[in-house]
């Protein structure tokens, strides 16, 4: 299961482009061997988006959960979240299934 994790991770890395004051529809993407040199350096902040059930089952050691499908009725505690990560100067790395 880790392994397809880490394979879904280097498919898409958001850097919050909006916050660098970038304007794109499309996220960067990342090799698997970036992700890993960035996770092992401790320089990137990893997000998984599915659902808490999937999370439960296995994650990537140190994610964070922001589920995508509740998008428009997270808890305050989501939301919290997401203002942490508007004010991350890390890159940030998000996965899915």
């Amino acid at each position: 299961m880790r392994r397809s994790l880490l394979a879904a991770v280097a498919l898409v890395l958001a850097a919050l482009p909006a916050a660098r004051g970038q304007e794109t529809d499309e996220a960067p993407r990342i090799t698997q061997q970036e992700f890993k040199r960035l996770l092992a350096a401790g320089n990137v902040v990893v997000v998984d988006t599915r659902n808490p059930e999937a999370y439960a089952e296995a994650h990537i050691p140190g994610a964070i959960l922001l589920p995508l499908e509740g998008q428009l009725t997270w808890p305050e505690s989501y939301q919290k979240t997401v203002d942490m990560l508007k004010r991350s100067r890390k890159p940030i790395v998000t996965y899915c299934a």
